[in-house]
């Protein structure tokens, strides 16, 4: 068995019907490339062997009888009827059909009474490709380990063959009331025994807190600063997902024009498209919108182990200033001051916090709820991530996989989710939100190229703008 950490706990906590917690990879491939058939009945046949070498595809959650945090339990006699699905796309099978079928599988919970994944077969694709789309619940794995799930199942080597079963693998068997008891007596009286260091700790956060402030630093986007927005109006089960790709080399080339990282054009180009899709709708307000970055704090060099080791940044998106080139600076600053906060706080208070549900909800769920009653705004506007995905190419069966796209959930009042994921020379960028407040995200998923490109032109503007290099007189 394997205890959730405190941040895969809380994916669960905030899970309900209308806001369930899984998020998408998906990779697209030519099945005709493969040196094996990549049939629906072919990689349904080889999901078992998947299962034994992927260790969370046979986790299923335990619920210990007397309460506490769930634990991972071995499960590994799973059900293909369940886990293992087909689907068409629509003619003609592009991006827009592909992601009407990602929509409609988001949109549904996944079962936590069994291993909490399913793999969708999406065929019908243009050109004869096929989609392979996990749904994997979030409190398996963040990013940075999604990104080792996605490595392991498939291949660097385009001659590795499909996996096939080595092993019998048995379901691991509950423990018993006595141990039961033992566990829970172990875990909350260390949780009892940590509880001072942990209010020495957040003593000292809010100290450092205060002396930035007293300096005039600046630090994190203030809660309810943003105005509420269609993104932030309650959610109904549904949901409507979009994704586009962009060219890694534009994004490079203009975060060495202005100075800035690329995940700050990344942001950049978001922001755009977001202020543009309002304001064609006379909706964008006077005042900027703000985001939650997910960002890793796995140690350097540590193996990435699965579950979540994340912590998050509050950051404004400038989505009040017109220029282009402002914006990105505007956002370059607001990131900069981001991470100087991390640089100074614990890392890791936020989620030791939530050893201690009920004091953890009332300051990150209840407090924001009557906040945002009384305030009449969001706590913050929606969630913007960027996971750095494979570096090399992989394959699946000697397939090369083509694309990779990914998207996290929405977390009332976080409405929209958008998630960029690089891989090889392009960033894939997929985004959800409810399909009754956003009924065209696709829209705002097409705003982003264009948003980038207005930039590039610029950054080429600014270098054939630079004066050129002094010769020497011979």
């Amino acid at each position: 068995m394997r205890r959730l950490n405190s941040m895969d706990n809380l994916f669960l906590k905030q899970e309900n019907r209308t806001q369930p917690q899984h998020t998408i990879k998906a990779v697209v491939l030519d099945p005709a490339a493969a040196h094996q058939p990549l049939t629906f009945d072919a990689v349904r046949a080889v999901v078992p062997a998947l299962v034994e070498k992927v260790e969370p595809l046979h986790w299923q959650l335990l619920w210990p009888r007397l309460g506490g945090r769930p634990w991972w339990i071995d499960r590994p006699q799973i059900d293909l009827s369940y886990h293992v699905n087909y689907a068409k796309a629509e003619s003609p099978g592009g991006d827009r059909e592909l992601a009407a079928q990602i929509s409609e599988i988001v949109s549904v919970g996944l079962d936590c009474g069994r291993p909490a994944w399913q793999l969708w077969y999406i065929d019908g694709l243009a050109h004869g490709r096929i989609a392979l789309v996990l749904k994997l619940h979030h409190a398996l794995a963040d990013g940075l380990a999604s990104v080792r799930l996605l490595e392991t199942i498939f291949s660097t080597d385009p001659a590795e063959p499909l996996p096939t079963p080595g092993r019998t693998l048995v379901d691991e068997r509950p423990p018993n009331t006595a141990t039961w008891l033992r566990l829970l007596a172990t875990h909350e009286g260390a949780a009892m025994l940590r509880f001072p260091r942990v209010l020495v700790r957040s003593a000292r956060t809010f100290g450092t807190i205060r002396r930035r402030r007293k300096a005039g630093r600046p630090g994190f986007a203030e809660a309810f600063a943003a105005p509420a927005t269609r993104f932030n109006e309650r959610f109904t089960h549904d949901r409507q997902f979009a994704y586009v790709r962009c060219d890694m080399a534009t994004l490079k080339e203009i975060k060495s024009a202005f100075g800035v990282t690329l995940n700050d054009v990344y942001l950049a180009g978001c922001s755009g498209a977001i202020r543009s899709y309002l304001d064609r709708r006379g909706e964008l307000p006077a005042e900027s919108l703000t985001t939650v970055v997910p960002v890793a704090i796995r140690p350097p060099g540590e193996e990435i182990d699965w579950g979540n080791q994340v912590t998050i940044w509050n950051v404004s998106l400038a989505t009040d200033v017109a220029d282009p080139v402002d914006r990105l600076e505007r956002i370059a600053a607001n990131t900069r001051a981001a991470r100087e906060v991390q640089a100074e706080r614990d890392l890791w208070l936020f989620g030791d916090w939530m050893d201690y549900w009920p004091l953890f909800w009332f300051y990150a769920r209840g407090l924001p709820l009557l906040g945002a009653m009384a305030r009449h705004r969001p706590t913050y506007s929606m969630t913007v991530s960027n996971v750095p995905g494979p570096k090399r190419q992989l394959y699946f069966a000697g397939a090369p996989i083509e694309n990779i796209i990914s998207v996290g959930p929405i977390i009332y009042p976080y409405g929209l989710n958008v998630t960029g994921w690089s891989y090889l020379d392009k960033m894939t960028i997929g985004m959800q939100a409810c399909k009754k407040s956003v009924a065209d995200v696709a829209e705002i998923a097409d705003g982003i190229p264009h948003a980038l490109a207005e930039l590039a032109t610029l950054a080429a503007s600014r270098h054939s703008a630079k004066p050129a290099a002094e010769v020497p007189l011979s």
